[in-house]
């Protein structure tokens, strides 16, 4: 991981430490039951700061001692490996096309207990890949070896993507951004979370520029 970019950008001390701990509280609370550790972020429109929250709850995650594993599934504009400085060429669709070993696509980190696997090369018919038999067999076993599996989504608004992905995960969180989210389109993506029984644990404001 590029030490650089995680320092210049992922800064721990410019974030609102409050508002985290209080999401943190909520996935503690689920995560009562030491089987729901899937955790889906989403957004309802793209540019809100998504990513940004997964990282920064993901980091917090692994610094409090859980062993994270972070998991872009924004396959049409990934950006976890922008955030830490990793290559993408090989990821996630690439180990769900069978094409690669997980152990040769997982990016461990310099952050101890924190794990990243990014898209990878992304396929014309990536859209099956979320609903195989693979994926499920997939989730099932990162439930095995981490303590929480973060998943970084498109917006619930945009595609059918997040909808198929809200199955698979034990709590949802809808980030929104100041200033930027208008009411209506905040209102959509929570009544489409709720139409597919999404567990919605918290709406997260991100108040980053």
């Amino acid at each position: 991981m590029g030490e650089t970019k995680y320092a210049e950008y992922l800064n721990l001390d410019s974030i609102n430490l409050k508002a985290f701990n209080g999401l943190i509280a909520n996935i503690q609370l689920l995560n009562a039951d030491s089987e729901k550790k899937v955790i889906m972020i989403t957004s309802a429109e793209s540019s809100e700061g998504r990513s940004t929250t997964t990282s920064y709850l993901s980091l917090l995650l692994a610094k409090s001692g859980k062993k994270t594993i972070i998991v872009d599934c924004d396959l049409k504009k990934p950006n976890i490996h922008n955030m830490f400085d990793l290559t993408n060429d090989k990821g996630l669709v690439n180990y769900l096309s069978g094409d690669e070993l997980f152990e040769k696509v997982v990016k461990t980190t310099k952050i101890k207990n924190l794990s990243i696997l990014t898209s990878g090369t992304v396929t014309l018919n990536y859209a099956e890949l979320f609903v195989s038999s693979r994926f499920n067999e997939f989730i099932i076993s990162l439930k095995k070896d981490y303590d929480y599996i973060i998943i970084d989504t498109p917006p619930i608004t945009i595609g059918a993507d997040a909808e198929v992905l809200s199955r698979y995960t034990d709590g949802c969180v809808l980030v929104v951004k100041s200033g930027k989210t208008e009411r209506k389109s905040a209102h959509k993506a929570k009544e489409i979370l709720q139409k597919v029984h999404a567990n919605i644990i918290g709406v997260f404001l991100n108040e980053t520029d």
